[in-house]
């Protein structure tokens, strides 16, 4: 009787309990799938904090920004570079040197010194004559100073900084490994804020260091007396892009001026659309400063790539492992962590002083 019994329950409730488990499993898979969309998502915006923006995704056939962009970022098969402008050996541009013996101060010298760059009777600024106010110095920062100027990255997206790992309540102080692998850009001085993509009224001041480099380049270039007072670092790992963006929120028309450090990228200057006409390609090393004023200020602008590309077979244009930069320790200098020598041998970062509010 009690099997006849059992036999009984187990024959009415068996469909209901399977069927209550497989909504069970059915719904837990749904909301990892989500979980998992969502972090993908999250990374994808953290490697790329400018992707799908500006319209740089449209498929009308007509934006000539992104068929560039793509070219360059695509890495199976490898991109063929022969087109890509090499600042100093092209005849696109033309070139000076930025002073004459009469305007070198050892003020300016000693400055230049302490910020690690070339000695300025060095300098040579490279334009294109039908792009007035895109100015390239290239191999500015001595190669010897990187891992200073690496050193300072790392400890510039430490608290109160806010960083991209800010927004998800982590810091690089509580968790060091983040520096290398989940840091993707900081914010110092007036911060600016990647949802409103604004700026507050005011901030904290930006380091000196940065204050003076933004003010030397400026004056160097008769561009006016910059008084910077924000900074934003992109961090760039392996295989990371920057998409066509243009850098408008300022409340001054100072120049922005961009310094490499680490790997080579491929740089695109714009126009101020995205159809009207193709970006032209540019390399970028480290140590090279990139400024933009005047008219140039709000071109769109774009990193597809960095790092060396594979070689491609019978293709002299790709660029070779040959031309990945290399660091080392400085020589008598035990200061300097092997995390930053990695860093530099594969990523890049890159920075860029601005002036929001105008003197």
């Amino acid at each position: 009787m009690l099997l006849s019994i059992s036999g009984s329950l187990w024959k009415h409730t068996k469909p209901n309990w399977i069927t209550e488990n497989w909504n069970f499993c059915r719904n837990i898979s749904a909301f990892m799938m989500k979980e998992v969309a969502r972090e993908m998502e999250i990374k994808e915006k953290e490697i790329d904090q400018y992707a799908g923006s500006s319209g740089e995704d449209s498929d009308d056939g007509s934006n000539l920004f992104k068929a560039v962009f793509k070219k360059y970022k695509k890495r199976k098969p490898p991109p063929d570079v022969s087109d890509v402008i090499d600042v100093k050996s092209s005849s696109l541009l033309q070139s000076k040197l930025v002073f004459s013996t009469d305007e070198i101060t050892s003020e300016t010298t000693s400055l230049a010194e302490r910020l690690g760059l070339i000695a300025p009777s060095e300098w040579r600024v490279y334009w294109f004559p039908d792009r007035i106010g895109l100015y390239l110095l290239p191999s500015l920062l001595r190669k010897e100073k990187s891992t200073m100027w690496m050193k300072r990255a790392f400890k510039y997206a430490e608290p109160p900084n806010i960083t991209n790992l800010t927004l998800h309540g982590k810091d690089v102080l509580t968790d060091p490994t983040l520096l290398t692998k989940g840091l993707r850009w900081t914010t110092l001085g007036v911060e600016y804020d990647w949802n409103s993509k604004e700026y507050p009224p005011n901030g904290r001041p930006v380091p000196e260091e940065l204050y003076q480099l933004g003010n030397l380049i400026s004056r160097s270039l008769k561009l006016g007396d910059m008084k910077p007072d924000a900074t934003i670092l992109n961090y760039y790992p392996p295989k990371s892009a920057l998409s066509p963006h243009v850098d408008k929120s300022e409340r001054s028309a100072a120049p922005l001026i961009s310094m490499s450090l680490g790997q080579t990228a491929i740089y695109l200057s714009g126009t101020i659309d995205l159809s009207s006409e193709p970006p032209i390609p540019i390399w970028l090393r480290n140590g090279d400063f990139l400024i933009m004023h005047g008219d140039q200020r709000l071109v769109y602008h774009a990193i597809p790539c960095i790092g060396s590309i594979p070689k491609r077979r019978g293709n002299r244009g790709s660029m070779m492992d040959e031309d990945q930069e290399h660091f080392e320790p400085p020589r008598g200098n035990d200061d300097v962590d092997q995390s930053i020598i990695d860093y530099l041998n594969s990523s890049r970062v890159n920075f860029t002083i601005r002036q929001v509010n105008p003197n």
